[in-house]
């Protein structure tokens, strides 16, 4: 049908050199080929389709003519055959269903896995966040602390009677920690001095 030789091709690319131009003609031959190749690799899907089909329907085919025969006809060998091939089909559906299940039960576990680390990265940047929130309200505390030890530097010099008052709490305090008995009579003391 497309039956096309080299002197048509020819004639082809000289007019659409003539009508599109020597910078629009690359872009124009890559467009065609694009398309070619998408309309084969169509035809091609759907020849192999048709195939399946075909072989589908054959062997739907040879199965309803096996049962018309009924398999008790069959010589003792074609149905051993049968009844082998059978197992071997029941054996090879446990085997699919088996790593069916032990692919699902991996992929449960690997979600598991991915939930768990989800979770942990949830709780760390949780913990980074208390930890950020509490070294913030440390550090204004320092800063408020220190702005009041800054105050009370400030704070005019203590009088005599705040001297008096802190050296009877020191006098206090040495006589609680050291008893009369291990402290130095005054005398010694004077003499020391």
């Amino acid at each position: 049908m497309f039956d096309i030789g080299f002197s048509e091709l020819l004639l082809i690319f000289v007019v659409g050199l003539v009508v599109l131009g020597p910078q629009r003609m690359p872009v124009a031959i890559r467009t065609v080929m694009k398309w070619v190749r998408t309309i084969r690799g169509l035809a091609a899907n759907v020849q192999n389709e048709l195939s399946q089909e075909l072989k589908l329907q054959e062997l739907q085919d040879s199965i309803k003519k096996a049962e018309h025969l009924n398999l008790k006809t069959l010589s003792p060998e074609l149905a051993q055959t049968v009844e082998d091939l059978k197992q071997s089909a029941e054996k090879m559906k446990a085997d699919l269903d088996k790593q069916a299940a032990e692919a699902n039960q991996s992929i449960e576990e690997q979600i598991n896995v991915v939930r768990e680390a989800n979770f942990e990265a949830h709780s760390a940047e949780n913990n980074l966040a208390e930890t950020k929130l509490n070294a913030q309200n440390n550090a204004e505390s320092a800063v408020e602390k220190t702005q009041e030890n800054a105050t009370a530097l400030q704070s005019p010099e203590p009088t005599i009677e705040d001297e008096l008052s802190l050296d009877e709490k020191l006098a206090s305090y040495i006589v609680q920690y050291h008893p009369a008995e291990d402290a130095p009579s005054e005398t010694q003391t004077e003499k020391n001095v």
